[in-house]
């Protein structure tokens, strides 16, 4: 018997729809894997509220802005953290609300974010270590339990191309009326989160002040520490010069009683940190010798992972430690050359070898 074969029948089922996969993937990526990355690290950076865990870039243009607006640098740099907490809180919250939002938004951000990493990277390369210095290094996005930037950075790579490459599909539109009330509501909670968490304060157990926090002097007349720390210091050492050294906040957080008297004499105070491997280089060049000229005081700036320690070079010098617990913003080594109790002479890491000589050995202060 003859078949009629009919065409139809040899038809395969439809391909599914092409490209639905990625978009859905796409999708995915822009409203939940990349908001709860961001959700992540402002939470992590709000618990800690660590002035000093700001990627330099960062830190240095909220500097620089405060600067130019005549702000106080502490409280400037304070609510310059707390606003970028809440921008990224408001940034989450558009894009868990809008699909239209969600993609500009997050290649905007991870974009930010891997321009940043790229900078904090650079900045830390060091020539003598080629590449391996490019391995660790600290951005502070997850706080001080984050990964390193090395890390972060590819992170934040890969979840920038999946965000170019996998384009969520988009049918219709957001409402104006919509977007501005998701803008309205992810702005109120996103900053009222971010400014309304207070400050993280620090019971200094090595204080001797009253309960009402009274100022209490000691044999020579400084002040002593208080019995409640703040989380973040950040000293303009800049200021210190031509003002009694017992003056200054950082200085009255020395324990007690002082190594030796400050206010009689030259004396030298260098703050450090124990990981430091230029404190290390300064101390080995300058401070070896068994007696040294003028006293000095080698203070360690205790904000370092201890697993860190470097050797100490300086037999002459006398020992204190800043209280644990708070963040120092602080570039080691410092030098700070007193004389009589008056700073006449303060360099930072930032200032060259020729600079810290000249506190060290005071030269052309008289």
């Amino acid at each position: 018997m003859d078949q009629t074969i009919d065409v139809r029948d040899l038809q395969t089922a439809p391909d599914p729809e092409p490209g639905r996969i990625p978009a859905i993937i796409g999708l995915l990526v822009c409203r939940v894997v990349v908001p709860l990355w961001l959700l992540t690290g402002a939470l992590f950076k709000l618990s800690e509220l660590d002035w000093k865990l700001l990627p330099p870039p960062v830190r240095a243009t909220s500097e620089w802005v405060g600067s130019a607006l005549g702000r106080d640098p502490e409280l400037w740099l304070g609510a310059s953290m707390r606003f970028l907490i809440g921008t990224e809180f408001l940034l989450v919250g558009l894009m868990f609300a809008s699909t239209r939002l969600a993609r500009p938004l997050a290649a905007a951000t991870m974009s930010l974010f891997v321009v940043i990493l790229v900078i904090v990277l650079a900045q830390g390369y060091d020539p003598e270590k080629g590449l391996a210095s490019l391995v660790g290094g600290d951005c502070g996005c997850f706080g001080s339990a984050g990964p390193p930037a090395s890390v972060m950075l590819l992170i934040d790579a890969i979840l920038l191309g999946c965000v170019l490459l996998l384009r969520p599909r988009y049918r219709g539109s957001d409402r104006v009326g919509y977007l501005l009330g998701a803008f309205l509501v992810s702005a109120a909670v996103g900053y009222g989160v971010a400014f309304g968490v207070p400050e993280r304060t620090i019971a200094n157990v090595a204080s001797s002040e009253s309960l009402e926090d009274q100022p209490v002097l000691d044999a020579n007349g400084w002040r002593m520490p208080p019995s409640t720390l703040k989380s973040n210091y950040y000293p303009r050492f800049e200021e210190w010069v031509g003002k009694p050294l017992r003056d200054q906040e950082l200085a009255q957080l020395l324990p007690r009683p002082l190594p030796t008297d400050l206010d009689q004499g030259e004396n030298l105070l260098v703050l450090y940190r124990g990981d430091c491997d230029h404190c290390q280089e300064m101390f080995l060049t300058y401070f070896s010798d068994p007696v040294l000229p003028v006293p000095t005081v080698a203070v360690d700036v205790m904000d370092y992972d201890p697993a860190g320690l470097l050797e100490f070079y300086c037999d002459g010098c006398l020992r204190a430690e800043l209280p644990a617990g708070p963040s120092y913003l602080i570039q080691t080594p410092v030098v700070v050359r007193v004389s009589d109790g008056v700073v006449t002479c303060v360099t930072d890491g930032s200032n060259s070898d020729e600079e810290a000589e000249r506190c060290i050995f005071g030269l052309g202060l008289e």
